[in-house]
């Protein structure tokens, strides 16, 4: 990789403070792998007499509930992640945790559909443990008084579990991808030093980033303006550029000896895409924007390193 594109790479970690749900909730981010929420924990909707009500807000109304045998006073019966109604739309059983549980005739060879807005499923959760009273109301009017809550805490920690289970959920968005074989061109010719040095001119005209090279400002601080200015229009130059990057890449023959790390790079791509896309969209889901962010600095951690890889390979030539 070039010296400038290493340099619009290597930039400070971006850290976003709170998520704001209905402009009232603040919660605490405690990142990808927080604690995970007790086992047996559980925290119900009262049932609404109604057919097709749905009290848990799962997409399944209570005469649905009835049929799958789900849980109508808990949106996520077998506790996987995903809500009642996403398992039962997408051919899975809501009684049976992933990843094993796939219905029978679901053709599993395509990716399961991701869980929709972050944000939306953590304020469901968030909703259960109010409405059941798991989360008590602040005692006090004052900023001391709240403080000094007995229930502070407590009810800390059931946000911090909230956030968690939301985490687990995100980590789905931000896997690194897989790239087959089949999706990049190899070569079959053993790898000279006239061959390395045309391969690495091509990998360098693939990440020119032609539609942000001008803006005059590292990706940190884009995601840092997109976040407070909500103004998208220099992250969708870089996420177009990200995008014509992964489609030039897969143009670019690739040594075999070099197809490993060429798929790398392809991946990373590809996942720095998904990362500034939700950051792009953070007003309309700030729980996975937030996600987003604390996989960036992670992800540019790798492509510093395949750097180095590719460096030392290419001087063994």
């Amino acid at each position: 990789m070039d010296k400038e594109r290493r340099k619009k790479l290597v930039i400070p970690v971006v850290l976003l403070l709170g998520i704001f749900i209905g402009g009232v909730i603040v919660l605490r981010t405690q990142g990808i792998g927080a604690q995970v929420l007790t086992e047996g924990k559980k925290v119900l909707f009262p049932i609404a007499s109604e057919p097709d009500a749905d009290p848990d807000g799962d997409g399944l109304k209570n005469w649905q509930e009835e049929t799958y045998k789900t849980d109508p006073r808990n949106p996520d019966t077998d506790g996987d992640g995903y809500l009642d109604g996403e398992e039962v739309a997408s051919g899975y059983d809501p009684l049976i945790p992933a990843p094993n549980d796939a219905l029978e005739g679901t053709d599993t060879n395509t990716p399961r559909p991701l869980p929709k807005n972050l944000t939306t499923y953590l304020a469901q959760i968030l909703t259960q443990k109010i409405s059941s009273g798991e989360i008590a109301p602040a005692q006090g009017s004052s900023l001391e008084d709240i403080s000094n809550d007995p229930n502070l805490p407590y009810n800390q920690d059931l946000m911090d579990e909230a956030l968690a289970q939301i985490g687990l959920r995100a980590k789905e968005y931000f896997a690194l991808p897989e790239v087959k074989d089949t999706e990049i061109k190899i070569s079959l010719v053993p790898a000279t030093k006239e061959s390395v040095v045309l391969y690495v001119f091509q990998l360098s005209q693939a990440m020119l980033f032609e539609e942000s090279g001008g803006l005059n400002a590292s990706e940190g601080n884009i995601i840092k303006e997109t976040v407070e200015t909500k103004n998208t229009e220099k992250i969708t130059l870089l996420i177009n550029d990200y995008k014509k990057t992964v489609v030039a890449l897969k143009e670019v023959v690739a040594p075999s000896e070099f197809a490993e790390m060429h798929k790398n790079y392809i991946a990373i791509f590809s996942l720095l895409t998904t990362v500034l896309d939700s950051v792009k969209n953070a007003s309309e889901d700030p729980a996975k924007a937030a996600a987003a962010i604390e996989t960036y600095p992670q992800a540019l951690d790798m492509v510093r390193l395949w750097d180095e890889q590719l460096l030392t390979k290419i001087a063994s030539y």
